[in-house]
């Protein structure tokens, strides 16, 4: 049996996370499909482990542009505690 897609997003890491969340938002009629080889999203930070790898980043800078559109730039003080507990 066969399926028809209208839009194919090959790999389920941050760019194809991403970029399957533009059909589901400005197009919700159409039908689409996110492949991915392995059994777990999240591409190479899935794949490679850095056991205690820092990052200067805050936690809420590695959201998606589409929080930006929403005029929400940087995430409150209290959201940041929260995810750094």
């Amino acid at each position: 049996m066969s399926e028809l897609f209208d839009v194919v997003v090959v790999g389920a890491g941050i760019s194809g996370i991403s970029a399957a969340w533009h059909p589901q938002d400005r197009c919700p009629g159409n039908r689409y499909v996110v492949l991915e080889r392995r059994s777990d999203p999240g591409g190479t930070w899935d794949l490679v482990k850095y056991p205690g790898i820092r990052s200067d980043s805050d936690m809420c800078t590695f959201g998606f542009l589409q929080a930006l559109a929403l005029g929400q730039v940087h995430c409150r003080r209290a959201d940041n505690q929260e995810l750094s507990a």
